[in-house]
């Protein structure tokens, strides 16, 4: 008799494991994010990769059109590196010149930044993985993979790729915001001088 109770028991406590393994989903779960990225915006950006740690604001102007104005360390402060089109160029004070040393590492993470970004933007709608209020969008890039987490309000917050010992952190994102370059507003002022 005690047997069966033990057998019943242990069916009935199996039964609520299985209930209970069902009902949680530890991640995994479809996630849907508002689509930000197809328009031009604005965010201030922190990159961290290996030995170098950088900030500044980045822009999206269009497809294939971004600038990267840094703020910080002091090697590259007031460098400015502009992509179009795969093309990167860099500039310091509108001065134009190869894309320094300093700012190669860099130049890399950010370059893979755009391509997933600007993938995502012809989408209707961005999807990936819901996680602690987030969505989590995984692929590969030509064997690096990389992990770009979304709000569910369609702003950037993290990009990183593990293989690249790589990570940039976005806040303060503006969608639709007016776009302005060191470049911009060194020729905006050289306009106004030869207007005077």
């Amino acid at each position: 008799m005690k047997q069966n109770q033990y057998a019943v028991l242990g069916l009935v406590l199996t039964g609520s494991m299985a209930v209970f393994v069902g009902c949680s989903k530890p991640g995994g779960e479809d996630a849907s994010a508002a689509q930000k990225l197809g328009g031009s915006f604005t965010t201030e950006m922190t990159l961290d990769m290996e030995e170098l740690q950088a900030t500044g604001t980045l822009s999206r102007m269009g497809d294939g059109v971004w600038s990267v104005s840094f703020a910080e360390p002091t090697t590259l402060a007031g460098v400015v590196l502009d992509f179009c089109d795969g093309e990167v160029t860099a500039s310091y004070k509108g001065l134009a010149f190869s894309v320094p040393q300093t700012a190669m590492p860099a130049k890399s993470v950010l370059s893979n930044l755009i391509q997933v970004v600007d993938s995502l933007a012809q989408q209707e709608e961005i999807t990936g993985e819901a996680s602690d209020g987030y969505v989590l969008v995984e692929g590969d890039l030509e064997g690096n993979p990389y992990t770009l987490k979304l709000t569910k309000s369609g702003e950037l917050a993290r990009f990183e790729m593990d293989n690249l010992d790589a990570a940039l952190g976005f806040e303060q994102f503006q969608s639709g915001a007016p776009v302005a370059t060191a470049t911009t507003a060194v020729t905006e002022a050289e306009t106004e001088m030869s207007a005077e």
